[in-house]
């Protein structure tokens, strides 16, 4: 809900841990506040926060008082402000908050105070260098782009990004039949439009969408394909000339069949276009494959010894190519003290009108875009998106069929 020349005030709601003190939480809220405003965009928080909920000490109370505060009250603009301090290591109550309020299309950020004490810190610096984090976090939730990178110019625009991968939860332990038994996976597809070839606007053109699996399977995402495609055309109105699939999880054995059956997908869901009807959309769809046994490293380095180092970030290696298809090697990140595995890029489909974009240059140009990370990783930022949302709902009773996706479209509600 974003006006045009004007900032829009996040309705902020505080639930907090029993554990910390209420004059804390609010100077707490008074950090973010102030790393929020402090960016130039269009979301901001305002003076005070809507309402600050002491949500007890353990799961049920926390759970208890977000279903009661969400059931009798309601404001446009909300955004949920969750300080948490779990018993352990992880916030068994997370998973379970997150699936309430997704449910209604709410945006959420949770501070654990189990990993940093921000109400009394050891290091002042490095409480401030978190919760600046976090306030970026809060803004690309809210759809802000607060970095962009440039497209190579003969890529057709309106350009669709989809990225794509599978959650698989682990089995687990069924007391009735006494067994091991399967959660159901969930398939994330992310789908971002671009207009510019350099973009100008604060303002991302995201919609995600999650599809429940049976436990282990990994294909047969023709469907799910088709209907993301077509919801997301329609919420933005857009007819693309062009799109690029990066897809996580697909191994050499599925090219030949899987593979095809979810590009037909894919066809099927961007002929559905806005007043375009069976539009032909050039298609480029690529799969990455990071558990792989290549590894690149460094010779004559001074100081080392061949072989000592990484290659560094950002090598791109084509030398080694398969038969069948175009392939190329992008070592994404370089770690000092590890050598790091590069991703294998193969693209499967390739249509002439993308003959001419760098495939490996546009590939490695979007390893830039992830949001909640200022330098590069291994896979696309829709890629990696797909995989932290699939986690995400994967996590959920439901696998997250109840999440309300049309009304989280420009939102990067998962990070």
């Amino acid at each position: 809900n974003v006006k045009a020349n004007s900032s829009t005030k996040l309705n902020v709601v505080v639930f907090h841990s029993g554990q910390l003190d209420s004059k804390a939480v609010v100077d707490i809220y008074n950090r973010i506040k102030n790393q929020v405003n402090n960016f130039d965009c269009h979301y901001r928080f305002g003076e005070k926060p809507l309402g600050v909920v002491n949500a007890g000490n353990n799961d049920q109370q926390h759970i208890g008082e977000v279903q009661k505060y969400f059931s009798e009250k309601k404001a446009e603009n909300m955004f949920v402000l969750d300080f948490v301090k779990p018993r352990g290591a992880a916030d068994t109550a997370y998973p379970v908050v997150k699936h309430l309020l997704a449910k209604s299309g709410h945006l959420s950020q949770f501070v654990n105070f189990k990993t940093y004490s921000h109400d009394n810190p050891r290091d002042q610096r490095k409480s401030e260098m978190i919760l600046q984090g976090v306030s970026r976090q809060i803004l690309q939730k809210a759809g802000v782009a607060l970095w962009w990178v440039s497209i190579p110019k003969t890529v057709p625009l309106p350009v669709v990004f989809v990225g794509v991968d599978v959650f698989h939860a682990p089995p687990t332990y069924d007391v009735k039949s006494k067994k091991r038994v399967r959660k159901p996976s969930c398939a994330a597809i992310i789908i971002q439009i671009m207009r510019e070839h350099s973009p100008r606007h604060q303002r991302v053109e995201i919609y995600s969408e999650t599809f429940k699996q049976s436990g282990g399977q990994e294909f047969e995402l023709e469907d799910a394909y088709k209907t993301s495609l077509s919801n997301a055309l329609k919420v933005f109105k857009v007819a693309p000339a062009s799109c690029v699939v990066w897809r996580d999880g697909i191994a050499d054995s599925a090219f030949e069949s899987l593979a095809y059956d979810e590009i037909r997908g894919i066809r099927a869901g961007l002929s559905e276009t806005v007043g375009q009807a069976n539009r032909d959309v050039h298609l480029a769809y690529i799969t990455c494959q990071k558990r792989i046994d290549n590894k690149f490293l460094t010779r004559q380095v001074p100081g080392y010894e061949d072989g000592a180092l990484s290659a560094p970030a950002g090598t791109m290696v084509s030398a080694l190519q398969s038969m069948q298809n175009q392939t190329f090697y992008i070592n994404g990140r370089a770690p000092p003290y590890s050598t790091a595995k590069p991703v294998r890029f193969v693209v499967i489909e390739r249509d002439q009108g993308l003959m001419k974009v760098p495939v490996s240059e546009l590939t490695w140009g979007q390893c830039h875009a992830y949001p909640n990370w200022t330098g590069p990783i291994k896979v696309p930022a829709v890629c990696q998106m797909a995989h932290k949302f699939a986690e995400l709902a994967g996590q959920m009773s439901d696998s997250g069929d109840s999440i309300d996706h049309k009304r989280y479209a420009n939102r990067i509600h998962f990070l």
